[in-house]
């Protein structure tokens, strides 16, 4: 499980992370884009190679090693665009950096924020729009330990459904 003092609890959108990132090298560009949208470990990230990598038109496959006693999903599907693509491009090691460098590449981008936040981040938004069942097959994580990562989502969606159901 992270080790963190403070959860942070609220959701960060595509934009905000994509402003965020714009003046960064095509590397740490990809990097958080890959933390930001498989909502991987760090360790995770940074052990894949371009073996674990399948480029089409639409789709950057990623077979991520799972870690922690973690599932083996099947690979991962990302968007071909933007940083991401930069990927289909590498041979060998993907990120040739330590884990404390891609900590420290969060943590100085990112104030206040850490490395599992964005793993929280995919998690709460992949069990918002779909199911448990979804997360589970995405990050390869029990039901336990996705309601660990699980943030507050807006009830106001459910209050909503209450009143829908009600006509």
């Amino acid at each position: 499980m992270p080790r963190y003092n403070k959860k942070i609890t609220r959701q960060m959108d595509y934009d905000e992370f994509k402003e965020a990132i714009q003046a960064l090298e095509p590397d740490r560009k990809a990097f958080l884009s890959v933390l930001f949208f498989a909502g991987v470990r760090v360790s995770e990230a940074l052990a894949i190679t371009s073996n674990d990598i399948t480029c089409t038109p639409d789709y950057i496959y990623v077979n991520f090693h799972r870690l922690k006693g973690s599932k083996q999903t099947d690979p991962t599907p990302l968007p071909n665009q933007d940083a991401l693509t930069w990927l289909c491009a590498q041979e060998g090691k993907i990120f040739s950096w330590h884990r404390s460098t891609g900590y420290r590449i969060v943590t100085r981008i990112f104030e206040g924020f850490y490395p599992h936040f964005f793993r929280q981040n995919r998690i709460t938004k992949i069990s918002e729009e779909f199911s448990d069942a979804h997360v589970y097959s995405f990050v390869g994580i029990c039901a336990q330990s996705i309601d660990h990562y699980r943030a507050k989502v807006d009830i106001k969606k459910v209050g909503k459904a209450l009143v829908k159901e009600l006509k």
